[in-house]
């Protein structure tokens, strides 16, 4: 068995206390050996609680990783580390990015493009109208639409996609092999055919309080994009809004009556300078029509011939047209090089027409 996989489960299981652990494993405060043979004093030294020691100390002795893996195997549910190459690296713009998530679907990975939507589980007919015409635009464009699995405009959204043969993935805020709420049993079967049930948390475990604004993170670092289709002014989407703001996504709102209680929180964002979202069609087969790869572009090769470009120059421009606009140290991550040199490269790209900046710090290919 992968002993890095064992740890990174058993710290996963801890929650915010595990994460602190493997902050001091990277930092190579203590080693993996120490938190396997629960060597307390190490632990104590980089601020393990006596109550995550005793967790450490009974799953240990249990096997309780072995057998974790074991029942994802039988249920068919995927495990994603941190460490692991197929690993969304998106989700390392996150302060505190999942050590693990349970991945339970037929789609092995996410497509290129995705976009995030959310909303009030209290939508009106028109919200859910709304959320249920985007996740159709989405399967009709082949983007993938990422949403909680809550009733309201994420059930909706989710339909929308699953209905017209579309990719959707849900991120739970319990484990995946429980569904919540249980009246979306049906779909969550049915987003299963196509995309994915995903979780940081462990199998079994049941939706605490606490649980969804964590979750709700996931959902905001997952794609470039975010749509609310309506919120109330205090609400897990006007939360997810605000991580999305502090990620760097784009917001996008589909605007609402101001006499709706439902809709004063979404309204507000377009407020404060969220992209009102006024046109689908325009949206999605103008506004993505650069990611979507619907321009005709020239091939690298004539790329090549056009500009001379070295190797570097090349990576920057295949990421900047795989994912769209992107920040420096994305590009960095993405094509594993310094940020100044990205910055370097992109000041040449841009000096030669290839690249621009689209706003917010982030950059785009104009051919």
């Amino acid at each position: 068995m992968d002993e890095d996989l064992k740890i990174l489960l058993l710290l996963n299981s801890l929650e915010g206390q595990g994460r602190k652990l493997w902050n001091a494993v990277e930092r190579k405060e203590i080693s993996t050996d120490h938190i396997l043979e629960c060597e307390i004093k190490m632990l104590v030294s980089v601020g393990a609680t006596e109550l995550a020691i005793t967790e450490i100390k009974r799953k240990t002795e249990e096997k309780w990783a072995e057998k974790e893996i074991e029942k994802c195997d039988k249920l068919g549910v995927k495990i994603i580390s941190i460490n692991d190459s197929d690993y969304p690296t998106l989700l390392n713009d996150l302060k505190s990015p999942p050590l693990v998530l349970y991945w339970q679907g037929e789609a092995s990975k996410f497509p290129s493009l995705n976009i995030s939507v959310v909303g009030t589980r209290g939508a009106s007919n028109y919200g859910k109208k709304m959320a249920y015409k985007i996740g159709q635009y989405c399967a009709s464009c082949q983007v993938g639409l990422i949403s909680g699995g809550a009733s309201g405009i994420d059930g909706y959204s989710h339909s929308g996609t699953c209905d017209s043969g579309g990719q959707t993935f849900a991120v739970f805020g319990t484990g995946v092999d429980v569904y919540y709420p249980q009246s979306n049993r049906k779909l969550f079967d049915g987003i299963k055919e196509k995309g994915a049930l995903i979780s940081e948390y462990p199998l079994g475990i049941t939706g605490q309080q606490w649980h969804f604004p964590r979750r709700n993170r996931i959902v905001a670092a997952l794609s470039e994009r975010l749509i609310v289709v309506e919120a109330p002014l205090k609400s897990g989407a006007m939360i997810t809004a605000g991580l999305a703001v502090e990620l760097g996504r784009e917001i996008w709102v589909v605007p609402g009556r101001i006499d709706e209680a439902s809709a004063v929180g979404s309204n507000r964002l377009i407020y404060e300078g969220a992209y009102p979202l006024v046109d689908l069609p325009e949206f999605f087969k103008s506004r993505l029509k650069r990611s979507l790869g619907c321009a005709e572009k020239p091939d690298s090769e004539e790329l090549q011939k056009r500009y001379s470009l070295s190797q570097d120059e090349e990576k920057v421009i295949r990421i900047l047209r795989q994912r769209s606009e992107q920040t420096v140290d994305n590009i960095a991550l993405e094509v594993k090089m310094g940020a100044a040199d990205i910055l370097k490269i992109i000041a040449i790209l841009s000096a030669k027409g290839i690249v621009c900046s689209s706003g917010s710090g982030r950059f785009s290919v104009k051919v």
